[in-house]
């Protein structure tokens, strides 16, 4: 790239300023005389710092900037090693060397000991500095820190308060400069961003402000921590990036507009019309035979009714809903941004992980950071379950869980699919409450509701009722009541919870264990159901599917009461949410010197013996028994499509075809009186398997599943009751009905011993790669 100069007028101010004297070069063509030019035009040696991302989320481009000149560099992607290469170096050796231009810019500006770097989400670039370009900032101050606004540390409100408030500012303007959500903007973009926050730094209303912010000095932070926290967040902005920037809602037709507001009701959980800042609803209408377009911004919706205010305050009809679509990013969610909450503060110092053994046990093991003594000495608990009910491997879990020795502070369980993990996790519960100390606490948690269900009304069907279930209003009122029915006994809902802790103590009722989501460990009112019964023992079910950052918050909220933290889970199965798609997604099971210490669940009583063996072999190197003598050769059974085609449904995707013929098996199946479950990989087509089952007037509730919400799911009325584990003589049949739907095929499933109808299980990873 050839050295540029441009003069660019900046239009965030209402003030009139001096125009802006734009040096444009790249990383190879950094001088010392160019930044000398550059750093002489500082005042108060004040410097505001903004950049720019390339779509993985690494930095393309730096922009540094004083009030009349700015510095842009542009920064080469690094290279990909070629595995056909061979490896005559060692691995040190492989490292690139750090190009002049950015040890330059390192020492002049990023790491100089009188320049104050001011900037935007800086959190952001001072991690992507170190993990894209092995570079220290030293005493960077993220202007949003001094914004206490309700609205989130990324509103609109946020940055205008960050940059001296809205009456100095021309609001339209700045929302366009920093509406960037991926960080993909124009050269002269980025330098206003830059100027801007050195503006802001300028201000004689600001200076106080910002100098009682914490700086962000990553240049004295040790490695293993500063690469911990830049892999943590640079995963969440990847899985940030990858959201939808358009969602087809499903709502009913029709629809009613008065006094500047559309009322719609939403039909399918997933794609629900929800609240966000920066999205707008746009609704193709029909009224009479007349087509328009209404666009607006939704409230906070209450269950499944929207409410759009509109732009045109003057519409008002009745007519039907064409097509409703919800345009730009959503929010982050309560749990996203208390994890990047806790990496700002992190790096400001305002808080330490340093001392934390748990996560110096996840992310810096060679630190030896000792468990620190307990406050009391507590009565240990012993395995406490009916006779004969728990195999060797399983025994062993729940003595691993129960045991109060350091090296099982933090334990890792193996549980392929049919071994019992959800039986591991009530005996452990049930020994804990029954023999250990009077003040022992359980939190079962995992990434879905439905996966927390699943344990509710395992517990609750051996007899052990003691536990309290968790739920969010949002994903409970007027969506998934139905759910919750067998579990009323045990059933609190977030908008129940109060502040006041007699009364939640009075709603918990005793109890000692607590069931919920891990998104739920980040809503700021279960403060109150903690004061009451402290976060102690942590057991999270499907932490295979969980990204390894998701527990930050939890970690970092209860420390000073977490005593241990047990993961229950299968790497071969279901990997973390958007893995597929990015490849670096960790969960704990992939954490070497932690695996290497996981305990494996080696015998199966689900899958009939022919299966079994073959995942035994060809997934778990011939580790896993089975325990029962189904040997029935017939187990699947393939049904061609002929015909079947895929279409585009928003994001997703719809085969009619394959609809039509599971339709026809469900009929035929009520009417038989047997058991199913319907499987699909896309959320259009489940949507659209519900409706048409609905239409037919056949069974639709819970019935069907896509499958990352279908792993690890109980259907208890296939199961005998945990505490018989012997075979029953009776036998019947189940089936489960698929839609693959790549390769155009229905799976239908049959498994003929009621303790091991769902097979399933072992094939979601054939389905999850299709």
């Amino acid at each position: 790239m050839s050295h540029t100069i441009i003069t660019l007028q900046q239009n965030i101010y209402n003030a009139d300023h001096d125009p802006i004297l734009v040096e444009d070069v790249d990383e190879h063509s950094v001088s010392l005389p160019a930044l000398q030019r550059f750093i002489n035009s500082t005042q108060g040696r004040a410097v505001g710092v903004a950049a720019t991302y390339r779509t993985d989320c690494t930095i393309s481009c730096l922009a540094f900037a004083t009030l009349t000149r700015a510095l842009v560099v542009h920064f080469f992607p690094s290279k990909k090693s070629n595995p056909q290469r061979k490896k005559k170096k060692k691995a040190q050796e492989e490292q690139p060397p750090v190009s002049r231009g950015r040890t330059l810019i390192q020492d002049q500006i990023l790491c100089d000991a009188v320049i104050k770097l001011y900037g935007y989400r800086i959190d952001r670039i001072a991690l992507g500095l170190f993990l894209d370009l092995s570079l220290r900032i030293n005493a960077a101050v993220d202007i949003l820190s001094v914004s206490n606004t309700k609205s989130g540390r990324r509103s609109l409100q946020a940055i205008m308060d960050a940059l001296g408030g809205e009456t100095l500012l021309q609001k339209a303007n700045v929302k366009t400069l920093f509406g960037h959500r991926g960080g993909h903007a124009a050269t002269n973009d980025v330098v206003l961003q830059a100027w801007a926050a050195c503006r802001a730094a300028t201000l004689p209303r600001m200076t106080k402000r910002y100098a009682a912010l914490s700086r962000i000095a990553t240049d004295t932070m040790p490695d293993l921590h500063l690469s911990a926290l830049a892999k943590i967040s640079r995963d969440a902005e990847v899985l940030e990036s990858s959201k939808p920037t358009k969602v087809v809602n499903n709502v009913k037709a029709d629809f009613q507009s008065k006094k500047g507001s559309v009322n719609l009701e939403c039909t399918h959980f997933r794609t629900r019309i929800m609240r966000g800042s920066d999205q707008v609803v746009r609704i193709e209408t029909l009224v009479g035979d007349k087509k328009s377009t209404i666009t607006g911004r939704a409230l906070q919706p209450k269950g499944k009714q929207a409410q759009i205010i509109v732009n045109n305050s003057g519409v008002q009809a009745s007519g039907k809903v064409l097509s409703v679509t919800t345009i730009g990013k959503g929010d982050l969610t309560p749990a996203e941004s208390y994890k990047e909450d806790v990496v700002l503060k992190v790096l400001q110092g305002t808080i330490t992980f340093t001392e934390h053994p748990f996560f110096c046990s996840i992310w810096a093991p060679t630190l030896n950071v000792p468990w620190p003594a307990p406050q009391k000495t507590r009565s240990a608990p012993f395995v406490y379950y009916p006779s004969g009910s728990l195999n060797p491997s399983q025994h062993i879990a729940v003595e691993r869980i129960l045991s109060q020795a350091n090296k099982d502070r933090m334990v890792l369980i193996q549980g392929p699919p049919g071994t019992g993990k959800t039986t591991v996790i009530a005996a452990s519960v049930d020994s804990i409450i029954k023999t250990g100390d009077m003040e022992s606490t359980v939190w079962l948690v995992a990434h879905s509701n439905v996966a927390v269900k699943n344990i509710a009304e395992k517990l609750d069907k051996v007899g052990f009722r003691e536990f309290k279930l968790l739920v969010s209003y949002d994903f409970h009122y007027d969506w998934h009541e139905h759910l919750y029915e067998r579990l009323e006994h045990c059933f609190i809902r977030s908008d129940e919870i109060s502040d006041d802790i007699a009364g939640d103590s009075r709603l918990l009722l005793d109890a000692r264990v607590i069931l919920c989501t891990l998104s739920m460990m980040s809503n700021l009112r279960i403060e109150f159901i903690t004061a009451v019964v402290p976060v102690q023992t942590v057991i999270f079910d499907e932490a295979s599917q969980i990204e390894v950052g998701d527990y930050l918050p939890l970690l970092q909220r209860f420390q000073h009461s977490l005593q241990k933290m047990v993961f229950i889970g299968d790497d071969k199965q279901l990997a973390p949410y958007g893995q597929d798609d990015f490849g670096k997604l960790q969960s704990i099971f992939e954490f070497p010197h932690l695996r290497k210490r996981a305990h494996f669940l080696n015998t199966q009583y689900r899958m009939p013996v022919v299966i079994g063996n073959f995942i035994s072999h060809h997934v778990y190197a011939n580790k896993l028994k089975t325990s029962h003598g189904n040997f029935s050769k017939t187990v699947c059974h393939f049904l061609d499509v002929k015909r079947g085609q895929q279409k585009k449904a928003g994001h997703s995707w719809i085969n009619s075809q394959e609809i039509a013929v599971i339709i026809h098996l469900a009929r035929i199946y009520v009417k038989q009186g047997k058991q199913y479950r319907i499987l699909t990989p896309y959320d259009a087509q489940r949507t659209e398997i519900e409706k048409q089952l609905k239409l037919a007037e056949l069974p639709w509730a819970d019935k069907c599943f896509n499958v990352d919400s279908f792993q690890g799911k109980l259907f208890l009325d296939m199961l005998q009751d945990l505490a018989d584990v012997r075979p029953r003589k009776r036998r019947r049949s189940h089936h489960r009905v698929f839609s693959p739907f790549q390769g155009h095929r229905v799976l239908e499933e049959r498994a003929q011993d009621e303790r091991h109808a769902d097979a399933l299980q072992g094939k979601h990873d054939h389905l999850h790669e299709s």
